[in-house]
């Protein structure tokens, strides 16, 4: 009679467990590894866990440590983490693989996985101008030298930060996020005229994402308010929360356009999509995108999208073959951008269309599970389950 064995262990470590895109990637990420028949277990450092995200993790059939650590500077705060770190590495069987999900605020979990396992894979999730020259080339020396892998998750991205470095492009994979294409197809839309009490007639421009000055939810609404003074029937949803909350609600009341802009807060991850369809076009103002999966999602939703030209996002828009893409930092721009589909109904719905297909084509789900699966086959870890 064969003897059952058990399957490869996993360990996906990560700072935080909130409600953005690095952590929708890493559930993404943690569930395709399960269903490559690995044991995830997700290790989340600091006492920064959502109640909705962490049942998302669960549900999925993946495990989740919270070792619930304070953040701090200094080196006793170092120390702690660097202990608990390697003591839950250490518990249970050797890790096939320990994958670091994000590369700040320290890189000392990488130093701390490696003895533990064969292999270590860090995600770079943010676009190169996100790190400054020092920390470039302190990325470029983990890739050539430490890391098995380093995975960025955009061509962009990958080609920024190492393309003339040759010792660390050949451990360089472009793995992007993935979209559950099925479930923004399928999603109820959200009846945001009735819910924000706008006439039956009104254009909803939507934007999801996180409150903060880098996802340049200023910007749309400076756009909003230029586009709002020729059209009378558009109006502004903002889905989201964050630190900008305050700021961009009295930038509203002071640019006349409170009454047009409905500050929805944020919605559990099952309800983005929703949000999503409901709106007539969504915009990405970005300043900087490692990715865009904001953007993604909104074209698998079947929502024609208007973006900034920055990062990851052309693309991700398919260098603006099915979205429509804007100079970054100009509201007049911006603005110009929404009111040309706004204005153009036909158009709208044939980028929608072609959009849909394309992330579904380029970002799905089992996209995402063949490029894991490939990777896994280069490192030499055995991905199938009792093997």
């Amino acid at each position: 009679m064969a003897q059952l064995v058990d399957p490869p262990r996993v360990a996906v470590l990560i700072p935080c467990l909130l409600t953005g895109g690095t952590e929708v990637a890493t559930l993404e990420t943690a569930m395709a590894l399960h269903a490559l028949g690995f044991a995830v277990e997700v290790v989340v450092y600091f006492d920064e866990v959502d109640a909705t995200m962490l049942r998302a993790f669960e549900s999925s059939g993946v495990r989740v440590r919270c070792l619930r650590l304070q953040r701090g500077a200094g080196v006793f705060a170092q120390l702690r983490l660097a202990w608990a770190l390697a003591h839950a590495l250490w518990r249970g069987p050797r890790p096939a693989l320990v994958w670091l999900q994000y590369l700040t605020p320290t890189l000392l979990p990488l130093l701390v996985a490696r003895p533990f396992t064969r292999r270590l894979v860090a995600t770079v999730h943010v676009a190169a101008e996100h790190f400054g020259s020092r920390a470039q080339r302190r990325l470029r020396w983990l890739a050539a030298h430490w890391c098995d892998r380093v995975v960025c998750v955009s061509d962009t991205t990958a080609t920024s930060l190492f393309g003339a470095d040759a010792a660390a492009r050949t451990r360089i994979a472009v793995i992007a996020n993935a979209v559950d294409t099925d479930a923004a197809r399928d999603a109820v839309p959200v009846p945001w005229r009735e819910r924000a009490g706008w006439p039956e007639h009104a254009m909803v421009v939507g934007y999801v994402g996180r409150f903060a000055t880098i996802k340049g939810p200023d910007l749309l609404l400076d756009a909003f308010a230029l586009l709002a003074s020729e059209h009378d029937k558009v109006r502004l949803v903002l889905v989201g929360a964050g630190a900008e909350d305050g700021a961009l609600r009295a930038q509203a009341s002071r640019l006349g356009i409170a009454d047009r802009v409905h500050f929805a807060g944020p919605l559990p991850r099952m309800q983005v999509f929703s949000a999503l369809r409901g709106f007539d076009l969504a915009v990405v103002p970005s300043r900087e995108e490692g990715f865009g999966l904001s953007a993604a999602e909104a074209m698998a939703a079947g929502i024609a999208t208007v973006a900034t030209h920055v990062g990851a996002l052309p693309e991700v828009l398919a260098q603006g073959r099915i979205g429509v893409l804007v100079a970054p930092e100009s509201p007049a721009a911006l603005a110009q951008g929404m009111a040309a589909l706004l204005d153009d109904p036909v158009r709208r719905a044939t980028l929608a269309t072609a959009a849909a297909a394309d992330i579904a084509r380029r970002y799905g789900r089992d996209a995402l599970r063949r490029a894991l699966a490939a990777l896994c086959d280069e490192l030499g870890v055995n991905v199938e389950a009792g093997r």
